[in-house]
């Protein structure tokens, strides 16, 4: 009995998996390696035009769930086709399809991927928003994190150009998340590796960090062209945190932006090169979620 199968019919690509496809590098199996070398070959031979999505659907039998934009895109990333430009994901109701082949379950669950060339969500539908926001311009550059994006939006919250709910999500409460990114002639291009950057950024902004001196002190290593004014600023100016833990997990010298994106079942992201500026703008909305269908 194998741990994984993988198939491919015109437009769509499937895996059925005994274990959560992991991040490169923290595998604690090796025939994760053959997993994302077969989904590699099988994603290649999709044809995905300009401006069409990569849509993702993740469903497992772990109660635990997951964070579908990481399950489906990041922890895969060297299997995924470069060059796309809109993505989306979505996670399903804890009953994923049965596989055509036996499957041993090595972690005691079924993963189910599947990836859809111009797919839809199909469980999920936006319910009411709860924050939205237009070409906010993203002045930090591209540092491999969260921070640029989250800063970004965290600026305009104080500058009061984010439009949010006056009350915080519910504990446990899922939601969804629709981002464009306004790319300038210097990008970015690729929405598949640009998501987590700019989905935990956008996330992370409207948690309820407040502002401490250590806090500002550890953070404006990492933002050095942030002036100590504008940094406090924008951890003083939260609006009303949607949700009400901090995002921003600081040891010493080291910062990690960690949002609550495990609820965050259905998102979207789509780069358009049009930049009414000099750096690449932000425009999006989070927004509670009603089923579409049942299982």
């Amino acid at each position: 009995m194998n741990p994984f199968f993988v198939q491919s019919t015109g437009t769509v690509v499937e895996v059925w998996s005994g274990y959560r496809i992991q991040f490169e590098g923290m595998e604690r199996q090796l025939w994760q390696k053959e997993l994302k070398s077969d989904l590699q070959q099988a994603l290649s031979r999709l044809t995905i035009p300009p401006g069409v999505p990569l849509a993702g659907f993740y469903d497992t039998t772990d109660p635990g769930g997951g964070d579908p934009e990481n399950s489906l895109f990041t922890n895969s990333l060297e299997s995924m086709p470069r060059g796309v430009s809109m993505l989306r994901f979505e996670r399903g109701t804890s009953c994923p399809p049965k596989p055509p082949v036996p499957i041993e379950l090595v972690g005691g669950h079924l993963h189910y991927y599947r990836y859809e060339v111009g797919g839809f969500w199909t469980r999920w539908q936006p319910d009411q928003t709860i924050a939205s926001w237009d070409r906010i311009p993203r002045r930090l550059p591209d540092d491999g994190s969260a921070r640029p994006v989250w800063f970004a939006l965290r600026e305009a919250i104080a500058s009061g150009l984010v439009s949010t709910a006056e009350r915080p999500l519910a504990p446990h409460m899922a939601f969804g998340i629709r981002l464009t990114v306004h790319a300038t002639n210097r990008g970015p291009r690729d929405a598949i590796r640009y998501s987590e950057k700019v989905v935990d950024g956008t996330i992370a902004a409207f948690h309820d960090d407040r502002c401490s001196d250590d806090l500002v002190a550890t953070l404006a290593r990492k933002l050095p062209s942030v002036t100590e004014k504008n940094l406090r600023l924008a951890l003083d100016h939260s609006a009303s945190p949607i949700f009400s833990t901090p995002a921003i997990r600081t040891n010493g010298h080291y910062v990690q932006i960690s949002p609550d994106d495990e609820r965050c079942i259905v998102g979207e992201v789509n780069i358009t090169k049009d930049s009414k500026g000099q750096w690449p703008e932000l425009s999006g909305a989070l927004f509670t979620v009603r089923p579409t269908v049942a299982c």
